[in-house]
């Protein structure tokens, strides 16, 4: 099977209604689960929409994210981007990538998710007591789902709690898709900060991730000055802003199918964990993926790749693959065989799943226990969404309770 005849289609596509993925992912997938697509910088790629079509060029070593810094290499935009940079965990392979995961691996494993645990609970229900006290209708999204990630990755790497506030208007500006004047002004100012954090930990050496990459740093010469500065940014950007918007999406879905909520609020204790997996499958962060490029001629899904061409595996596209998903357009918390790729798969997979699944656990759980007659605000059509950015997030959530 091929699409190559196929006129390409512009990508990104805009979200659906309600938040739903973009209908153009499943109609690709519908004619081939490996579809060329055009690009915002005019160049064109391969779009892999399918479960194990994903799945094969996640795992697949000639699928490369290093060569997009390679001169003439497809790009997403034109002008600098997220795949120039050398330092970045997400554009490393091989030796460098593997040494930095393992340095990484252990603040983000899931026994240090089990471990830190009670700490999040605390940060939950610290929220909620102060939704609370606020007039209703409350922005579920601003005062509870956009501030529990962010306050734990702050503990977690290292970085004040009270600086939120700048991480987060840093990390919007990144993670959008708007000029590349503000991207980089923003990108200089957020490891800049980084820096400053990197330099008072050499004085003063602390319980957290920072502390430890710096003394791989010093001690071992294990990282470079650059890669110690870019990973600590690195980190405290992606360690939250696509749980943010997994909660942010979420509890929006939860909310509109109302007899998911109900079913949830009835049975926290059992069916939170299946519930967030859910949650993952039917409503990632994001509609778009990665790009890679082809460092050897290939053939994927039945469709031959070209070296040099780019590819775009589409994890949370395989999400609503029929082929994998009994009903894949059905939310249900109570599905069991739930192994969705959102977290990605092989060598790239999240180093940070285990604490983004607890997270995400802690939320759903904490809102259903404690606020069980939680509801939309306005009806769901009326929720407005955020475009323009990597990630997809409500611009708000309005509920009562």
């Amino acid at each position: 099977m091929t699409s190559a005849d196929t006129s390409p289609q512009s990508f990104p596509f805009a979200p659906g209604p309600t938040g739903e993925p973009p209908a153009e992912l499943g109609g690709l997938r519908a004619r081939c689960p490996v579809s060329r697509v055009r690009l915002p910088s005019g160049d064109e790629a391969w779009a892999v929409t399918g479960y194990d079509e994903v799945m094969a060029a996640l795992s697949d070593g000639r699928l490369s994210r290093a060569a997009l810094r390679e001169p003439g290499a497809v790009r997403v935009v034109n002008g600098p981007d997220f795949g120039d940079n050398p330092f970045s965990l997400f554009n490393l392979e091989g030796p460098d990538h593997a040494r930095l995961r393992r340095l990484i691996g252990q603040a983000f494993s899931p026994r240090r998710a089990a471990e830190i645990r009670p700490r999040v609970q605390e940060i939950a229900d610290e929220l909620v007591d102060r939704l609370l006290g606020l007039p209703q209708p409350v922005d579920l999204y601003a005062e509870f789902c956009a501030l529990l990630p962010i306050w734990v990755v702050c503990e977690i790497v290292g970085a004040p709690v009270a600086d939120r506030e700048r991480i987060k208007d840093w990390t919007e500006t990144l993670m959008s898709v708007t000029s590349n004047e503000r991207r980089l002004a923003a990108r200089e100012a957020f490891t800049g900060y980084v820096g400053g954090l990197v330099a008072a930990r050499r004085e003063e050496p602390r319980d957290d991730l920072l502390s430890t990459l710096v003394q791989a740093r010093d001690d071992n010469d294990r990282l470079t000055e650059g890669e110690l500065t870019w990973l600590g940014a690195e980190l405290l950007l992606a360690g939250h802003d696509t749980t943010v918007n997994t909660l942010g999406r979420g509890v929006f879905q939860l909310l509109r199918h109302r007899e998911q909520w109900e079913l949830l609020t009835a049975r926290p204790d059992e069916l939170t964990p299946s519930a967030t997996e859910e949650v993952f499958r039917y409503a990632p962060p994001s509609d778009a993926g990665l790009l890679r490029i082809a460092v050897e001629d290939l053939e994927l899904g039945g469709t031959r790749i070209g070296k040099g061409e780019g590819v775009i595996p589409l994890m949370h596209a395989s999400s609503r693959d029929e082929r994998r998903f009994a009903d894949p357009d059905r939310f249900d918390i109570t599905r069991t065989d739930n192994r969705h790729l959102v977290f990605g798969y092989g060598p790239h997979h999240c180093p940070a799943a285990g604490v983004g699944r607890m997270e995400v656990q802690v939320a759903l759980g904490t809102l259903a226990r404690r606020l069980p007659g939680l509801a939309l605000a306005v009806e769901p059509d009326a929720v407005r969404w955020r475009g323009g950015h990597i990630t997809l997030r409500p611009d708000a959530v309005p509920v009562t309770f």
